[in-house]
């Protein structure tokens, strides 16, 4: 079982391990807390993670906890969560508890306070993945974000180490509150032989993989196909509240017949499924320094399919871009500029299968497979100390 060791016990009910996973989101379609959670049960650590059952089918195992939850969103969502997930997370002795987001925040502090209280020496890790306290959902309501605002603010002086996806982030996390940050880029576990060998551009696919919500640029992205010829189409992997009413909007531009709505795919089928387009683009709007700042999984996971890409001209995003050379990055609000880009990928096959050769050597270094390391030695300094 490698180096890992058991974690403490606990007497009675309790279930003794080594590293717990408290998300609010769905374990199986959550690719960063998957990840986590298979690189640590590879390793010999005994570890579980903790979520929401987004498809309403509970799931109870050694390793996952999948809750069913009645809300799906705003207030009644966290109330709901909370009472539900506190119980169960008191369950678990665990000597590193790992909050997969600020809002899973609150039941890791409160495990790791019930258990230092019984002697035991518990570490809190927070996965800060996104810059929350620019986070535009957050900003439009004043009173949910002065609430998580507070939360996150009086949550430091329990967290230990802290987890997110890139440099420009964990600057700014570093400098407001000193404590030691690791950065670990959310790309996906490699896949081999995704670029599709009868893939040609008679027809052209463009893709989009993610959650439909505001802020992604989908809507534009659905404009995007009015100025380009009736060969190129669009894949929409994912789903949202913003589905019905694109939907709508396809069938207003007579466009239903080029817009595909994939749905929900797992995690582990991602990059399968967007390899069966041609170009990967990420329109998202500079809507605050969260996303401006953004260096989202759904880029790599492009890069991992060998689809090219076109992407915002945000920083984090631009620095991939340009240093393996895959794809264009555009102003998101230009639409012709995008439109341009992609026609003059696609309209010289030798630039396009150069772009494709780039992915799959961008592919070999942007991979679970590397970037684990240096999430697993966080995981075992916090657990020897």
């Amino acid at each position: 079982m490698g180096e890992a060791t058991g974690g403490q016990n606990v007497k009675g009910k309790y279930d003794p391990l080594d590293i717990l996973i408290i998300v609010t989101s769905d374990p199986r379609y959550d690719t960063r807390s998957s990840k986590f959670l298979r690189s640590l049960l590879e390793s010999g650590y005994k570890a579980k993670v903790i979520g929401v059952a987004s498809d309403g089918i509970a799931e109870c195992s050694d390793t996952m906890i999948r809750l069913p939850l009645g809300a799906t969103g705003g207030k009644r969502f966290f109330v709901e969560f909370y009472q539900r997930i506190i119980p169960l997370a008191l369950k678990s002795s665990a000597r590193v508890v790992l909050a997969g987001d600020l809002f899973s925040l609150p039941p890791a502090i409160i495990n790791k306070t019930r258990y230092n209280k019984k002697g035991h020496r518990v570490r809190l890790v927070y996965d800060s993945k996104e810059l929350y306290q620019e986070l535009p959902s957050l900003k439009r309501r004043k009173s949910s974000f002065l609430f998580w605002r507070l939360v996150e603010k009086t949550s430091i002086r329990y967290i230990d180490s802290v987890f997110t996806v890139n440099r420009s982030i964990a600057d700014i996390l570093e400098r407001n509150w000193r404590l030691p940050t690791t950065v670990i880029l959310n790309v996906p576990s490699p896949e081999n032989n995704h670029a599709e060998t009868k893939r040609n551009l008679d027809r052209v696919y463009l893709a989009f993989s993610g959650g439909i919500q505001p802020g992604r640029g989908i809507d534009r992205l659905i404009e995007l196909l009015t100025l380009l010829p009736e060969k190129y189409r669009l894949k929409i992997i994912g789903n949202g509240n913003m589905r019905s009413g694109l939907e709508t909007k396809c069938e207003s531009l007579k466009l239903k017949d080029r817009v595909e709505f994939v749905g929900r795919v797992k995690n582990d089928e991602v990059v399968s499924e967007l390899s069966k387009a041609h170009l990967g683009v990420y329109l998202m709007e500079n809507s605050g320094l969260c996303h401006y700042l953004a260096l989202p999984n759904k880029l790599f996971q492009f890069i991992m399919a060998q689809l090219p890409v076109v992407v915002s001209n945000f920083p984090e995003m631009r620095r991939v871009v340009e240093k393996f050379d895959v794809g264009a990055i555009i102003d998101p609000t230009n639409l012709r500029e995008a439109a341009e880009n992609i026609l003059a990928m696609t309209s010289d096959e030798n630039r396009y299968w150069k772009l494709v050769d780039n992915c799959r050597k961008a592919g070999a270094v942007l991979n679970w497979e590397t970037e684990k390391v240096g999430f697993l030695n966080e995981m075992k300094r916090l657990l020897q100390n």
